[in-house]
């Protein structure tokens, strides 16, 4: 039995977060995919399920999203964090390494194929070969 991978969408935009599942259901398969529009939804999530990913925006309503990525690596520490945002700058991107995201990638900026490729190396991080 193939160990199906779980994802976690946390964006306020609910055209983002359809547009971002289908690109994750087209270009991996076994892929479960959660939604969340801000942190205490995700929250309720990662209370109840375990995340191998998690792609969220750091713009988040009512919180702090790149404070919010070290609640998530101390509620799911193996989970890799892929921070999608239009806040894209030197700072909010050492800051939100430096909390533990693996990836900080700009909506304007990083190219359609950057995206599949960071699709493809953190979902496939934990697979068997």
């Amino acid at each position: 039995m193939i160990d199906r991978k779980k994802v976690l969408i946390l964006d306020p935009s609910p055209i983002f977060r359809r547009a971002l599942k289908e690109v994750i259901q087209a270009s991996e398969t076994g892929v479960d995919v959660s939604e969340a529009t801000d942190a205490d939804q995700a929250t309720d999530i990662l209370n109840n399920e375990t995340p191998d990913v998690v792609f969220f925006d750091i713009a988040l309503p009512k919180d702090n999203g790149i404070e919010f990525i070290a609640s998530i690596k101390s509620m799911v520490p193996d989970s890799r964090i892929v921070v999608l945002t239009s806040h894209d700058s030197v700072e909010y991107e050492a800051a939100s390494i430096e909390k533990g995201a693996n990836y900080f990638l700009s909506k304007e900026n990083s190219g359609g194929l950057r995206l599949i490729d960071v699709i493809h190396d953190t979902i496939r991080r934990n697979s068997p070969s």
